[in-house]
């Protein structure tokens, strides 16, 4: 329910204290708060726990905790969430998740949504305190849980590093026209400049409006709700380059899907959903469409991918319907939530929102490059002031991301959340004035309708009698010789590569793995500019699927152990191409077993990049001549 306005004002109705009501009645209240919790409808769920806090409540650590929860999901309220968690916390018991209208003891998540409300108000010191507090709650065996706590404590000290350097941030509010006292938010625009589409928070339901540029001035907003024939559920993804291809999510309690309208003769045509290759039974949260549009990419929370949310990209296939969907790998998703992709005119830069890479708490906006060969560069943290300690979603580039559309809640806004044109300015770069395109481009054809294998536990899988990973990592040292090198300048350090190596049917590093990845923990200390690739590979024994997730562990693994040496997780990228990419024969010629050949594909490799790369002579070391592939 969106009656945001009027129920504020009852709220501060409630504050004053009020007659005794019946037992019968509050436990009414509590019952309907509950529901309205577990429907995030977080003002309704406020309205009735107050009404609770007021009659006879006010100590009580459990309904203090609901009202921190409801205050910290509510824009503009953030705030005055801190009281009521500091007093929960008074209280605490372990394990506590019921939700039982006599219970006065408040779970010790409550910790945890204590250190997320200091941190979206900026209280660093004090959230990582709460953090670590949570923290001493869990038990050792709750890993992810532990895990979790980390990357929060992990996101306030990152926090600190961004705001210390912030960047120059230029924005622009769209005016009157489009902004209004309400929330206005998930603006997209055409490619040209001249379509206009976004989200109104109306009182009983978010609204789709559509304005059209004309002089230099947006037009009146037309709801097209009624058109596409929502039922006030479905919200702007993304719109085609030429402005006529909308998508959408159409979301409920229990699901979300993605659907297109088409406009045709002025009018936006009912909504319809995408293929089943693309919508299935898990939650797709958004689509973005290539210029051309012949690429899809979307987030989904479908089993095959790395954890949570992650992004998908889906071609058309002969037929002209979406084919199969391909998840775009360790580089871009990781085991937290990834959302919100955008792809940019040219093709080569996504745009998108993670919790997972290193940012300043919840999600954060990052964006990657393609190389030559299509694969994506680790992603870059837009920065503060664009990302905040809270949750930044939903930014569509333009102009292949010169400039970004964006909804802020700002001191001198129009109403709740505006919608704001920006750009970040990079000192030493000409600004040139953007010219608005006269004519639209030819309309491209796009008719309607993911990738990494998931995570699964290992199986012990062979009785070979094998040498161990570390033994391998000997005879490297024994048997490896660098490739020869082209004469270069002194200047350059040496550095040679040596893969890390793994025991069969494992992801466990050796101490002789750990020693080559502590060379790189020298390297990144020693030339901040340096980034790394860890390419986790296996031998040709098992599955493709089984031996694709075993990659991925090797890789994440590397990862991991970098991470906790000191090394920036944003430097690193991980992932995993399974039995590809053989170094050495897994068979002999006759067909019969190589296992001395397959121990140099267990491996990962370690790409050096960036901008310090150019100060090191990297040299790589070489499998024996008689085990290489001919």
């Amino acid at each position: 329910m969106k009656q945001a306005l009027f129920l504020f004002m009852i709220i501060a109705s409630t504050l004053a204290v009020k007659a005794q009501v019946t037992e019968e009645v509050l436990k009414e209240y509590f019952l309907d708060a509950e529901f309205f919790l577990a429907q995030e409808e977080y003002i309704d769920a406020l309205y009735d726990y107050t009404e609770l806090y007021n009659n006879g409540f006010k100590d009580n650590a459990n309904i203090n905790y609901r009202i921190g929860v409801c205050y910290l999901n509510i824009p503009g309220m953030k705030d005055k969430s801190i009281p009521y968690l500091l007093e929960a916390v008074k209280n605490i018991k372990n394990n506590n998740r019921d939700s039982k209208y006599k219970e006065e003891k408040a779970p010790m998540d409550a910790y945890l949504f204590l250190g997320n409300a200091y941190r979206v108000n900026n209280m660093l010191d004090k959230a990582i305190e709460a953090y670590n507090t949570y923290r001493k709650f869990l038990p050792a065996s709750d890993k992810n849980d532990i895990a979790f706590a980390d990357i929060q404590i992990a996101a306030c000290n990152a926090a600190k590093e961004f705001m210390a350097n912030p960047v120059t941030l230029e924005k622009t509010n769209l005016g009157e026209v489009i902004n209004t006292t309400s929330s206005n938010f998930k603006a997209v625009i055409s490619g040209d400049g001249k379509t206009l589409l976004y989200m109104n928070e109306l009182p009983f339901y978010d609204a789709v409006y559509y304005s059209v540029l004309k002089n230099g001035q947006w037009s009146n907003p037309v709801n097209i709700t009624p058109m596409i024939q929502s039922d006030g559920d479905q919200y702007v993804t993304s719109v085609s380059y030429d402005g006529t291809v909308l998508y959408l999510t159409r979301e409920d309690n229990f699901n979300s899907d993605i659907y297109v309208s088409r406009l045709v003769e002025s009018i936006w045509q009912k909504s319809v959903p995408l293929n089943k290759l693309i919508n299935t039974k898990f939650w797709e949260s958004h689509a973005s469409i290539s210029k051309d549009g012949k690429v899809l990419y979307f987030a989904s929370n479908r089993q095959e991918g790395y954890g949570g949310m992650d992004i998908y990209k889906s071609e058309l296939d002969a037929s002209g319907d979406w084919g199969t969907p391909v998840n775009l790998g360790a580089a871009i998703n990781t085991a937290l939530n990834e959302d919100n992709p955008f792809i940019t005119e040219d093709g080569k830069t996504l745009f998108f929102s993670s919790q997972g890479h290193k940012g300043l708490g919840g999600y954060d906006i990052f964006k990657a490059v393609a190389d030559v060969n299509s694969n994506w560069g680790y992603p870059v943290n837009l920065g503060y002031p664009l990302n905040t300690t809270d949750d930044d979603l939903f930014y569509y580039p333009y102009k292949n991301g010169k400039y970004g559309y964006i909804s802020l809640l700002e001191p001198d806004g129009l109403g709740k959340e505006d919608i704001y044109k920006v750009q970040i300015i990079v000192p030493g770069v000409a600004e040139t004035e953007e010219v608005v395109e006269e004519e639209k481009p030819e309309v491209a054809q796009v008719t309607e309708e993911t990738g990494e294998t998931p995570v699964v536990e290992e199986t012990t899988a062979s009785t070979e009698q094998e040498t161990t990973g570390e033994a391998v990592q000997d005879l490297v040292a024994e048997e490896m010789q660098p490739e020869e090198t082209v004469t270069v300048e002194a200047a350059k350090e040496e550095v040679l590569l040596t893969p890390v190596y793994f025991a069969f049917d494992s992801y466990a590093l050796t101490e002789k793995g750990k020693t080559e990845l502590d060379q790189i923990v020298s390297l990144a200390k020693k030339y901040p500019g340096l980034t790394f690739e860890l390419i986790g590979l296996t031998d040709a024994i098992g599955s493709a699927e089984y031996n694709k997730t075993l990659s991925v562990k090797r890789a994440n693994a590397a990862r991991n152990y970098l991470v906790a040496a000191g090394v920036s997780a944003g430097k690193l990228v991980a992932i995993g191409y399974g039995e590809t990419r053989f170094a050495a024969i897994n068979s002999n010629p006759d067909g019969s077993d190589n296992p001395e050949g397959r121990r140099y594909n267990r491996r990962v490799e370690i790409e050096i990049k960036g901008n310090d790369a150019s100060k090191l002579l990297i040299k790589k070391s070489e499998v024996p001549e008689n085990l290489q592939i001919k």
